[in-house]
């Protein structure tokens, strides 16, 4: 449990569930015109601010890579990955060139949302990022990434996730737990295997260093801090109208 009960008395920052979230995204959407392509836009530039806060500018000389999943939380992370190269970029040219990566563990094609798939063809066409797919030709070079990471960005899988966690995540989940201590390592929204509303662990979990999470935190992360780490709670711009007849 959250021995501070730091979030629950902080107005507006109490926790909600997964469902409430979704309710609050799909009313900013449908009846406040707040795309979910801005939420997704907001939510990575958060990612990055605060990275960027937590190194400072030694940031420029860390080796980053986004491992991101089909869904919206690898298209935040892959959203973080073009604003750290946006902010690192002009620090370090001609000289070198950035270590950044996205790793995408499956195909373009199958990116499950279009805020997702429009970010992903933006990060392809830039230069300063190093983009990979999972396939077997792949597979060596991504552990490669992983394993030489200095910041590792989980954007595998959020709160949609149900039942076991199949390969190829598995052993991805394994590899990046495997840099603990080395690595550090940030969950966008929820640790990839985290359930958000009770904060059971699947069999298969990413143990976070830190949670960076939006607009309110899910149940999830109050009840297991172990696996969340430092838990941040950022505002992406959804109106506080939305939670009327959800939360308030």
């Amino acid at each position: 449990m959250d021995p501070d009960n730091k979030f629950k008395s902080i107005r507006g920052f109490e926790p909600i569930s997964s469902k409430q979230m979704y309710q609050i995204e799909n009313i900013g959407e449908t009846k406040y015109l707040m795309k979910k392509v801005l939420m997704m836009e907001n939510a990575g530039s958060r990612i990055a601010d605060f990275l960027i806060s937590e190194f400072g500018d030694d940031i420029i000389n860390k080796s980053i890579v986004a491992v991101c999943g089909q869904g919206n939380n690898g298209g935040d992370a892959v959203v973080a990955i073009r604003h750290l190269s946006g902010y690192i970029l002009p620090k370090i040219v001609p000289e070198k060139t950035p270590n950044l990566s996205v790793v995408l563990l499956g195909r373009p094609n199958e990116l499950k949302t279009s805020e997702a798939h429009s970010n992903w063809n933006i990060v392809e066409k830039i230069d300063s990022v190093s983009t990979l797919t999972l396939d077997s030709s792949t597979i060596e070079e991504i552990k490669n990434r992983i394993m030489n990471s200095d910041i590792i960005l989980d954007g595998i899988f959020g709160t949609g996730i149900k039942g076991d966690i199949n390969e190829p995540y598995s052993t991805v989940i394994d590899l990046i737990n495997s840099r603990k201590g080395n690595s550090y390592i940030l969950s966008v929204d929820i640790p990839t295997g985290l359930n958000p509303d009770t904060g059971e662990k699947n069999k298969k979990t990413i143990i976070a260093d830190a949670t960076v999470t939006f607009h309110r935190p899910k149940h999830g992360h109050i009840n297991n801090p172990s696996v969340v780490g430092k838990l941040v709670v950022k505002k992406i711009g959804i109106p506080y109208e939305t939670e009327i007849g959800v939360v308030v």
